[in-house]
């Protein structure tokens, strides 16, 4: 089971499946260096969707189809990288809300590459159970770097900390709208 809880580490932090970070980059950038409960909260509020759904969707049947996942996870990045450029800060209550919601779409994602890697004749909460603390503990190192790398920003200066956070979001935009193109699910 040991082996479970490696693969859902090495799927959020392997580079070609880069969509899961540059999520949490994009989520994490819109959230002001001094407030880490915040960051908790978010990191929180997605484990909490995509828990759901990657359970109801190994255990049962997927919810959409998988083509229409792929092509609504880059949807949730732009999503959230268009609420970053909003000069006035969103409430926190309404961005674990939506964090949550969007986090249900990205579970669908990840019961899809777990379904894929599962054999037909194995109880599923074993594996179930550790990939998804794999993908948590993933998700907990990915989002600690960049909780660092934004202090380190404003530790460089103050005024540095809103053009990157928008840089970031730009950057993540664009790239999630080149997925969002390529995963058109009717072409």
């Amino acid at each position: 089971m040991i082996s479970y809880l490696q693969v859902g580490i090495d799927h959020i932090l392997d580079v070609n499946g880069y969509d899961h970070m540059l999520f949490i980059a994009v989520l994490l950038s819109g959230v002001s260096p001094k407030a880490w409960k915040s960051v908790l909260w978010l990191i929180t509020a997605f484990t909490i969707g995509h828990s759901l759904t990657l359970a109801y969707t190994v255990l049962f049947d997927p919810l959409i189809p998988s083509a229409w996942v792929e092509f609504f996870i880059p949807i949730t990045i732009m999503l959230t990288a268009a609420g970053n450029f909003r000069k006035e800060e969103k409430s926190l209550h309404w961005k674990v809300v939506i964090t949550i919601c969007f986090g249900l779409i990205h579970g669908m994602g990840f019961a899809g590459y777990l379904s894929s890697l599962l054999p037909p004749d194995m109880p599923l909460w074993q594996p179930l159970l550790f990939f998804n603390l794999g993908v948590e503990l993933g998700q907990i190192l990915f989002a600690a770097v960049l909780v660092g790398l934004f202090l380190l920003t404003r530790y460089i200066t103050e005024n540095a900390v809103r053009p990157a956070q928008i840089g970031l979001s730009i950057v993540g935009f664009g790239v999630s709208l080149l997925l969002a193109i390529e995963k058109w699910p009717l072409s």
